[in-house]
């Protein structure tokens, strides 16, 4: 869905673009900044193979195309990162995956800035709601999805790696 990334590049500061393994480099450096968040399930530091992993996964049952895993630039450098499913797993659901950005660059009023722009570019693509899983031990996860009126849908167990954890997933009707 080129529309997709082109639509935010017009509605946002930034340039944004599809991830290829060209951006290896950079997606490591970006999450690095979240080991806190990685050492919830990781019994080590973030290794640059497990950073770059969402751009081959696609989710179970999804078509490669629905997938879409977003870079946003200032010039270039990466900025932020969000992975979406579009039609996932239902027609005009998208589901949200890991939505990343530089701390050094934006800040949280930014973050949010840019999710709200996304979701607005998903509504005029004609979705109607949002899904994302945040593990229950991401305070800072539960806090920015709360804040930005997503709607605490259900509680779940989740298998992360080997270990299986708590998770809430949210939901926003568009």
């Amino acid at each position: 869905m080129q529309t997709l990334a082109k639509q935010l590049t017009r509605q946002l500061s930034y340039d944004v673009r599809e991830l290829t393994h060209d951006d290896e480099d950079q997606i490591y450096d970006l999450q690095k900044q979240y080991q806190a968040y990685f050492d919830l399930f990781l019994d080590h530091k973030l290794t640059k193979r497990e950073a770059v992993s969402d751009l081959d996964e696609v989710a179970s049952e999804a078509a490669a195309a629905q997938k879409h895993y977003l870079g946003l630039f200032k010039g270039d450098k990466l900025v932020a990162t969000i992975d979406l499913t579009i039609d996932y797993p239902l027609p005009q659901l998208v589901w949200l995956g890991q939505f990343f950005v530089d701390k050094t660059v934006v800040s949280t009023a930014e973050q949010s800035q840019i999710l709200n722009q996304v979701l607005t570019v998903l509504k005029e693509l004609t979705a109607v709601q949002v899904q994302l899983l945040v593990l229950k031990a991401d305070q800072a996860g539960l806090d920015f999805y709360d804040q930005a009126q997503f709607e605490r849908l259900s509680e779940t167990r989740t298998q992360v790696g080997k270990t299986f954890m708590d998770a809430i997933i949210y939901q926003k009707t568009l």
